[in-house]
């Protein structure tokens, strides 16, 4: 019967496995293993496995040690002898990613340990959440002539501060600059919120939105590229859903008629927040996107889950992929440092009448929104039909002329949207001829 070091020999070298004569380059396959899912050296046994046998010291137990130590940053190990001529030395997964020996960055790779390049090393150090997208320096914007000052106000303004601090003190306060001899330095962070045109910097840094006719992208009514800088494309996305959905009013016998969205915008505006928040702005291939549909509205953004975070862990544990950006729609009073987005749309979805939403992640991360449920005390209106609404209800009266100009139809079209008003009993008449007005029912004024 084979003996489990027996079994390992004979399997052969793998993703887990390495046999090694001796401790040549030994420090590059401690970190290949440390930079993938951890794995096993066996010292004196070739590549062949055949056992060669490697003379086990007090000296060598210590070099060995030292390897380990000397990688950047350290590798953990632990050693075993088997028998007096074969060590195995197992190696554990780095908790720091990437890991570094003299010679440079590696990974295994089945059988075989591979030096990694640059885009090989940075997707390694973003994937272990040891390098920040947003916190890196974006050496291609110019101080000051890309810096859009408006927005650096708004944003002080949106924080609730009652002076003006000077612009640079602002910038270095918020963490999205460095100071240089040549000038600031900003942030990619600081290029999102504050660059005039941040889509030269992040070409990708966009919002689509669309509004099709059916339930797939075949027949695009409306659409929309939204750019600008992240407080921007939030709120014009936000925009972009309103103009879109239908609003339906609940006759509840008080006043004032409560509005009801197909889709809760409390709901729609944390999604669209949680997408520019955590979107992964390494995908370059993709921007965020809404998409309307006639059955449901989805956004989605790139980059799936942040690491370390599951679908069960949503609305009960937070994780920041983009921890400048988070804080710095925290500090615009846009989210709670807290992570309860999730519940707040749970909520809002509820309050509304609308199903449960639904959350895929892969590659993207996607949020599934479904129209509210109708109910015997709720009347649907058109957009036009709110619109005349809700001038009557901040105005007290309306004309057939006034109907008109807002809706910009002619004066019998406007008409006919009074007439359903009339009839689903929001408005009533009064006045004759040319004095003829439209008022508020009585149910409104109980």
């Amino acid at each position: 019967m084979k003996t489990d070091l027996g079994l390992t020999i004979a399997e052969g070298e793998g993703q887990k496995i390495e046999f090694k004569k001796g401790v040549s380059r030994l420090d590059r396959e401690m970190v290949a293993f440390a930079n993938a899912s951890g794995g096993r050296i066996f010292l004196g046994v070739d590549d062949e496995g055949r056992i060669r046998g490697i003379e086990v010291t007090n000296q060598l137990l210590s070099r060995i040690q030292d390897i380990a130590r000397n990688c950047d940053p350290p590798v953990a190990i632990s050693v075993r002898k088997h028998g007096r001529t074969v060590l195995e030395i197992a190696v554990a997964e780095g908790k720091e990613k990437p890991h570094q020996c003299r010679d440079g960055f590696f990974l295994r790779n089945g059988p075989n340990t591979q030096k990694l390049k640059r885009e090989e090393i940075l997707r390694i150090a973003v994937s272990a959440g040891s390098y920040h997208f947003d916190e890196s320096l974006n050496r291609h914007f110019r101080y000051p002539q890309d810096l859009d000052r408006e927005a650096v106000d708004r944003f002080v303004e949106l924080c609730g501060l009652e002076t003006r601090p000077a612009v640079e003190s602002v910038l270095l306060s918020l963490d999205v600059a460095e100071p240089r001899q040549t000038g600031l330095l900003l942030r990619q962070a600081g290029v999102l919120f504050f660059a005039s045109e941040p889509q030269r910097f992040l070409r990708e840094s966009m919002v689509t939105c669309a509004r099709y006719r059916g339930a797939d992208r075949f027949d695009v009514v409306d659409r929309e590229e939204v750019t600008g800088n992240a407080i921007q494309m939030i709120e014009q996305a936000l925009g972009f859903v309103k103009a879109n959905v239908s609003v339906s009013y609940e006759i509840s016998g008080k006043a004032p008629r409560r509005e009801l969205y197909t889709y809760p915008l409390v709901a729609v505006r944390e999604a669209i927040i949680n997408a520019v928040m955590h979107r992964d702005y390494f995908y370059d291939g993709s921007h965020i996107y809404v998409h309307m549909f006639s059955d449901r509205l989805e956004i989605e953004n790139p980059g799936g889950l942040p690491p370390g975070l599951t679908l069960d862990d949503l609305g009960k544990r937070s994780v920041r992929r983009n921890r400048a950006i988070a804080d710095l729609l925290y500090r615009a009073k846009f989210v709670e440092r807290i992570g309860s987005g999730i519940q707040r749309m749970q909520h809002a979805l509820a309050e509304n009448g609308n199903p449960p939403m639904e959350i895929s992640a892969t590659n993207f991360f996607v949020v599934k929104f479904y129209p509210r449920l109708p109910t015997k005390d709720s009347v649907p209106l058109t957009s036009r039909q709110a619109r005349l609404y809700q001038f009557v209800s901040a105005r007290g009266s309306i004309t057939k002329a006034d109907a008109a100009g807002i809706l910009g139809v002619s004066g019998d079209t406007a008409l006919r949207e009074i007439k359903v008003l009339l009839t689903q009993g929001f408005l009533k008449r009064t006045g004759r001829g040319k004095a003829t007005a439209y008022i508020l029912s009585r149910e409104e004024h109980p």
